[in-house]
Formats: C-alpha cells, sequence, structure tokens
C-alpha cells in the first residue's frame, strides 16, 4: 500500500476520531465550573451533557444524504469548520441558551464526523487491513477522550492554585472557574484546524465515484493504495454487483426497506444502539460524580477519571491489532463479558451502602425557618455507622440549585443553606441521609469502572464504527449510518439525561442493574445474531445478505408448493 496514502488515511482517522473523543471528553471536566458559574439546575446540567448527541441526532438526519450528495471528502470539511464555529460559540457564551446551541451545534458535527470518517474509511481502505486502518478511528476516539481528561486536570489544577491565590475573594474566584471552563473549550479548535487542512489533501472515496459514474476515477484511487491487480478485482466486483443491482433497482426502487437491504441495516441500526444502553456515555461524562459518590474524596475522584481515560487508550491497542485476526465478533464477546463482570460486582458495592437509604426530604423541610437551614448532619436521623452522609438538592426561588452533599467527617458537618434577599423562598426538593460510603467502597467501584472501559475500549469500542459500516452495502452506506447514528445518539441522549434523575429517585445500583441487562443482550446479540466480516471485502459481505435475501425467498416458493 502507498506510504503517502496510509499516512494520509491514518491522519483523516486520528483526527476525526481526536475530536469526536474531545468532545465526549471535556464535558467531564468543564461541568466542576459550569454549574458554579452559570447557575446551572440538575435538569439543565443533564441536558447540557447530552446536547452533543441531540446535535448528533440532527446530523444524522442529514449527514448520510449530504456524504451521497456532495461525496465523503467535502462532507468532511464542511463538519471541520462546523466544528470550529461551535468552539467560538461555547467560548463567548453567556447564558444556558448559547452555550447549549454551541455544543448542540458541536454535536452537529461531531454527529457528521462520526457517519462519514468510518464510510470513507472502510470505503478507501484494502480488506486485508481494513481492520486495522478503520479502527484508528476508535484508538484515536479514546485518546480525544484521554487528552479531554488531561486538559480538565491541568486546568483544574490551576484553578485550585488560583482559589489559593483569591484569599476568599468570591468574585476573584468564579472569575477564575469561568476562565478554565472557556479554555478547555478553545483547545479543541486546534485538532479541527488540523482536520479541514488533511481533508482537502485526501481523494475522494472510490466506492462513491463508482456510484457516481467515474470509474476511471475511482481506479485511479484504488491503484494509490493497492496493487494494480487489487483494484481491478475491487472495480470488477462492484460493477457485478452494481449490474444486478440495478437489474433489483428496475422493480424494486432504490429504497432502503429492500429486502436486501433491510437484514443488514437492522443489524447495523441494533448494533449502534444496544452499544450505547451499555451506559458507556454516562461512564465517560459522570466518572467523577460516581467515585465521590462511591467513597472517593473530590480530588481522588478527578484525578482517578485521568486513570481511566488512560485505560480506555491502553486496552483500545490490542483490540486494533487483533481485529483482523480474532475477528469482530470474538472481541465483541470478550468485551462485553468483562463488561458483565465490572457491573456485577459494582451492583452489588452501590447496593451495600444504599440499602440504608433514608428520605429526610421532610424532615430538613421542616427545619427552613426565615430561608435558612442550619442543622449537623448527625442530628439529620439516628443511625449506628461511624460516618454518615446527606445529600441535599434544592431550590432558591424558582431556581434549583447544584447537589449539595457532606459527611460527618467533614472539616464542618454542619448542614447549612441560607437564601438571600433576592433568591427567593428556600425549598427542599430531595435529601437522603445514609451511613457513609468507605475508600475501600470508593476502589473499589474505581476497579470496576477500569475493568468496564477496558472490556469495552478492547471489543465494542474497536469494533463499533467499523463493522457497522462493514454490514451495510455501498449504495446505501451513508444513509443507512445516518439512521444508525441517529439511533446511537437516541439512546446516548436517554442514557445520559436520566442518568441524574435516576440515581437520584432510585440509586447507583438501579442504573447499574439496567446497564447489566442491555449489556447481557448486547452479549447474545455478539454471540449468536451478527455475522462475521473479518477478512471479506465490501461486496463479498453485501453478496452475503443477497444470497441470504435469495436462500429466504426459495425456502418460502417451496414452502407454499
Amino acid at each position: 500500500m502507498n506510504r503517502r496514502t496510509t499516512l494520509i488515511l491514518a491522519a483523516v482517522a486520528s483526527l476525526g476520531g481526536l475530536l469526536y473523543g474531545y468532545d465526549l471528553g471535556i464535558i467531564s471536566a468543564a461541568l466542576l465550573y459550569l454549574g458554579k458559574c452559570m447557575r446551572l439546575t440538575e435538569e439543565q446540567t443533564g441536558w447540557l451533557a447530552s446536547a452533543v448527541m441531540l446535535g448528533a441526532l440532527a446530523s444524522s438526519l442529514v449527514g448520510g444524504g449530504l456524504a451521497d450528495f456532495i461525496g465523503r471528502k467535502k462532507a468532511m470539511i464542511a463538519s471541520g469548520f462546523i466544528f470550529v464555529v461551535s468552539v467560538a460559540m461555547i467560548v463567548f457564551s453567556d447564558s444556558f441558551a448559547m452555550l447549549f446551541a454551541g455544543r448542540a451545534i458541536q454535536g452537529l458535527s461531531a454527529g457528521m464526523i462520526a457517519v462519514v470518517v468510518p464510510v470513507y474509511m472502510t470505503e478507501c481502505a484494502p480488506p486485508k487491513i481494513r481492520g486495522v486502518t478503520s479502527t484508528m478511528f476508535q484508538l484515536c476516539i479514546t485518546i480525544g477522550i484521554f487528552v479531554a481528561m488531561v486538559t480538565g486536570w491541568w486546568y483544574t489544577a490551576g484553578v485550585d492554585a488560583g482559589v489559593k491565590a483569591a484569599v476568599g475573594d468570591a468574585a476573584k474566584i468564579l472569575a477564575v472557574q469561568d476562565h478554565a471552563w472557556r479554555m478547555m473549550f478553545t483547545s479543541s479548535a486546534y485538532p479541527a484546524l488540523v482536520f479541514i487542512v488533511i481533508a482537502f489533501l485526501v481523494s475522494e472515496s472510490p466506492r462513491w465515484l463508482f456510484k457516481r459514474g467515474k470509474k476511471d476515477a475511482a481506479m485511479r484511487v484504488l491503484r494509490a493504495s493497492r496493487d494494480p491487480a487489487q483494484a481491478e478485482l475491487e472495480v470488477r466486483e462492484m460493477e457485478e454487483l452494481g449490474v444486478g443491482s440495478q437489474a433489483h433497482f428496475t422493480t424494486s426502487g432504490d429504497s432502503l426497506l429492500q429486502k436486501r437491504y433491510l437484514l443488514p441495516l437492522v443489524l447495523a441500526i441494533t448494533l449502534l444502539g444496544i452499544n450505547q444502553a451499555t451506559g458507556i456515555c454516562a461512564v465517560l461524562t459522570f466518572p467523577a460524580v460516581m467515585l465521590s459518590q462511591a467513597g472517593l474524596t473530590a480530588a481522588d475522584a478527578a484525578q482517578a477519571g485521568v486513570w481511566m481515560a488512560l485505560v480506555n487508550v491502553v486496552c483500545t491497542i490490542p483490540g486494533v491489532l487483533l481485529v483482523d485476526r480474532l475477528g469482530r465478533k470474538w472481541l465483541l464477546k470478550i468485551g462485553t463479558g468483562a463488561i458483565l463482570l465490572a457491573l456485577g460486582v459494582g451492583i452489588w458495592t452501590y447496593h451495600k451502602t444504599e440499602a440504608g437509604l433514608i428520605d429526610v426530604t421532610a424532615v430538613l423541610s421542616a427545619q427552613v425557618h426565615d430561608n435558612t437551614l442550619s442543622v449537623p448532619v448527625k442530628a439529620i436521623a439516628p443511625s449506628d455507622a461511624a460516618v454518615t452522609q446527606v445529600s441535599v438538592r434544592y431550590a432558591l426561588g424558582d431556581k434549583e440549585q447544584p447537589l449539595l452533599q457532606l459527611r460527618t467527617d467533614a472539616e464542618k458537618p454542619v448542614l447549612e443553606i441560607g437564601s438571600g434577599p433576592n433568591d427567593g423562598k428556600l425549598e427542599i426538593l430531595r435529601a437522603k441521609f445514609s451511613a457513609a460510603p468507605s475508600q475501600t467502597d470508593g476502589r473499589i467501584i474505581f476497579l470496576c469502572l477500569l475493568l468496564y472501559l477496558g472490556g469495552f475500549s478492547f471489543g465494542p469500542g474497536v469494533c463499533l464504527w467499523l463493522m457497522s459500516a462493514e454490514l451495510l452495502p455501498t449504495r446505501v452506506r451513508s444513509m443507512g449510518m445516518g439512521l444508525g447514528v441517529l439511533g446511537n445518539a437516541g439512546v446516548t441522549v436517554a442514557t445520559t439525561s436520566l442518568f441524574l434523575p435516576i440515581v437520584g429517585n432510585f440509586g447507583y445500583a438501579a442504573m447499574w442493574g439496567c446497564w447489566f441487562v442491555c449489556t447481557a443482550v448486547y452479549f447474545a446479540f455478539a454471540a449468536f445474531i451478527l455475522p462475521e466480516t473479518k477478512g471479506k471485502t465490501l461486496e463479498e459481505i453485501e453478496a452475503h445478505f443477497a444470497r441470504a435475501r435469495h436462500v429466504g425467498e426459495a425456502s418460502a416458493i417451496k414452502a407454499a408448493a
């Protein structure tokens, strides 16, 4: 394979994945300060965390059609420019509405990248190394998440230093925190600009060129990336499959709902949707929240996020190297098996602590006097535990406030909430009292999250975008990926936006239990339903589904006779 072509393909996958991963990961650290600087409610925080996927929902409706209409190359360039515009909107936002719009537009760009880059890589790479080159996209998603975590940690350390230098000056502290989250997002513009430059340098997809009747151009692109015999073989397969398809279109029309397309379409959409139902985006968005609730200190929880992102990168590498040797199905089974083990241990650990939860909303509401609450934590409810804690969600006027959590081993274990003259009425919305989880519990959950991410990045993370693009026939690959990303983003929005309300009302054990059930279904889907695509040309995979259709029709005719 031509070295220059290989490097350019790798650069496209790397930068596209880096942007997508950074987009997913940076919100975790930014949320530490966004709630304080923008005074976000729990509902607004949930929507902001899922805004990227809402934008991806929109782009999935048009991204595939756009890539088919203007080509893969121009669609990648457009997505890069949209990303830069979204960064400017976020950095200069002064309200929740503008911030949400910026994140949603960033999601629009990320969704286009998620549709177009895997399709482009799948259509351009030779069959023998398609797994490795295409999964570079996923590897760089994990690197992007890691870079986002490190960036967040670096700015968090700067905020800590700034807070100490402010010596209690609330205005200066707020200014330092506001600067930090804006700079976190600013840093994502630099790889976006490089991505745009690289996208201008790549050639168009040979499959897209052939579909547009540009056979000679498609042949030139193929010969630049593989030997002449392989290039001629792939063009001949395209011609043979194209002739058969044209004959079928004469009677059926060019529809995604044709029988030859319906099965691979259902498989790809199911794969993209059930992958997110495992809870992966919530795990990447709220790791600090989960770990602090499990017993780690806030500082340890923030640092743990960096280690989690590092494991995500490290475990993706063997998956990338083995995907063309072991095959897609084996990686999926091993990965989902590890996730099931991690979730099972995590459910047991969380259940130990949450079994003794007491709702003290009425108790605290009764102790509010003159819009002020002041009560020692240990006096809220009787308990034999050495250390107890209370978690309170409250509102001042019609403005819901961030979650307040306090333990009896804090420096000042007194729950104090006050309302200023212009803040409105103090209302306790939800309050839970329980034994505080220990540091040991926190470490167990941390190890569970490491195992979860290790399993996910080795199997589902590597195979997701590669296999979903491989399953879909060339003629409908962009549109099919668009529908798949629609399902993917829809499930992600649901899991991310519902995470805080579900754990607030039912606990972490219930949330992890939902993920466990979905992952068990994922394991069965990978083991017994998905076909293996390792080592096959895209035309061979498409022919497999066409044969399955003919066999089904023949069986139906035989049964009728």
